[in-house]
């Protein structure tokens, strides 16, 4: 029998003013299977090597709240479902999900809710959690935080952090990008930038679009005045040294070094990279 299942993926937003975030979790319900559950991500490493700089237990912190959060409102879904499935118990065990996947300002919460039908809501609860969030972790977003880390390094070690900072630099009020190093002025200008930048995408389609949307993203906020000095990019190329992936790679980090003020370094470019954090 084919079960309707409603399910939203739960997320972790700790930097509510970039926007970005992570996907945490699971929770699924099924009124015609009596079937309520949820699967959280439980790897804290994970979630601090995303966001960089990140206080490891405001991620185990917001997680607590919410399992507790989950636990109470399930464990009463539960209870409805074995009153009754029908009638007034059941319509209390819709009424609780909606209320634990309603929108709130949160930085964990749950996203839109969606439907869909399965035999067995318990395995595709697991499928779920796989799709969403077990493979998140090796999207380009994730391995292109691991470039980040690894320049985070570099600049730590030379005791230069204190000059580059996170900031999301602010276009024409219409646009904005988060750079993770950023070098401001007095006046709070950005007048340099680091921005490491993952090119070893499978598909050679990716990484083209990847490239060229940062390239466009420096021309907007430098046509707007907002970052007038030079920006280096510390980039991871893909394995090999022919084919279709590093044809692109060459495509690409030649577009962006045909900008006189871009510097293109591999990622482990320690000299280079604290030539320019220096200058």
């Amino acid at each position: 029998m084919k079960h309707a299942c409603r399910y939203a993926i739960v997320r972790f937003m700790p930097y509510v003013e970039t926007g970005e975030f992570a996907n945490v979790g699971i929770v699924l319900m099924s009124p015609t299977a009596r079937f309520f559950g949820y699967r959280m991500l439980d790897r804290v490493r994970r979630v601090t090597a995303f966001f960089d700089e990140l206080d490891p237990n405001i991620f185990r912190k917001a997680r607590k709240t919410y399992l507790d959060e989950m636990l109470r409102i399930g464990t009463s879904i539960e209870n409805a479902f074995c009153d009754a499935s029908n009638g007034p118990s059941a319509n209390y065990a819709k009424f609780a999900f909606s209320e634990l996947v309603k929108p709130r300002q949160a930085i964990m919460y749950a996203d839109a809710e969606r439907v869909i039908l399965t035999d067995d809501p318990a395995e595709k609860l697991a499928d779920l959690f796989d799709h969403y969030v077990g493979r998140v972790f090796a999207t380009k977003a994730y391995q292109e935080r691991e470039v980040e880390k690894g320049i985070q390094r570099i600049l730590k070690a030379a005791e230069l952090t204190s000059l580059f900072k996170q900031q999301v630099l602010i276009g024409d009020d219409t646009y904005r990008a988060r750079l993770p190093f950023v070098r401001l002025d007095e006046q709070g200008q950005a007048v340099r930038a680091i921005k490491p930048l993952f090119l070893a995408h499978d598909d050679p389609s990716r990484l083209y679009d990847h490239g060229w949307d940062w390239l466009g993203k420096v021309r907007k906020l430098r046509r707007d005045g907002k970052l007038t000095g030079e920006v280096m990019f510390a980039v991871r190329r893909p394995d090999e040294a022919f084919g279709a992936r590093a044809s692109a790679f060459a495509d690409v980090t030649q577009d962006l070094a045909r900008e006189d003020y871009i510097q293109v370094v591999p990622e482990t470019d320690e000299r280079n990279i604290l030539t320019f954090a220096r200058h």
